[in-house]
């Protein structure tokens, strides 16, 4: 639905089907920890996070030693499919998912700790604009920008404006 809706406002962007490896989940283990039932779904949803940051979000592994295995095969195989004129250009891409992906996103890509996804809040329909450079070189312009939304478009969760805790 949101991407239809952005999709009305900037025309000419092709719509992709939507990608369960982006929806909602618990990205990574909170601090302090939680019971040993949810740390499985946290297991299992970091896989699926994980495995999302490295489709989409794809920096140039010798910026980035610390990477698991997994993403650093994964960015191997992304590079065997990139056609060389097409990484001197600009490109720009719209990723609508949830808030706890989003978080989760913005330390991955500028190399903070995943923990602290939680430390932060992206409201519903804010936008995050994340520069990531050829070189590696990653940088955040904008995290849960909502100056675009009317105070009552405003929410949360299940919470609307500011007035909450």
């Amino acid at each position: 639905e949101t991407a239809e809706i952005i999709s009305r406002h900037l025309h000419g962007v092709r719509i992709a089907d939507p990608d369960s490896l982006l929806d909602e989940g618990i990205a990574a283990h909170p601090i302090p920890s939680c019971s040993s039932s949810k740390a499985e779904e946290v297991d299992e949803d970091h896989l699926r996070v994980e495995t999302a940051f490295v489709k989409y979000i794809c920096r140039d592994e010798r910026y980035d030693e610390e990477d698991s295995k997994v993403t650093k095969k994964s960015k191997l195989h992304a590079k065997e499919n990139v056609d060389e004129s097409v990484q001197s250009n600009h490109v720009f891409e719209i990723i609508v998912s949830h808030g706890n992906l989003i978080r989760y996103f913005f330390c991955r890509t500028l190399q903070l700790p995943p923990e602290a996804w939680l430390r932060m809040t992206v409201f519903n329909c804010s936008l995050t604009y994340l520069l990531i450079k050829s070189n590696g070189n990653a940088s955040c312009r904008t995290l849960g920008d909502i100056g675009h939304l009317d105070y009552e478009n405003i929410t949360f969760h299940t919470k609307k404006g500011f007035d909450w805790a």
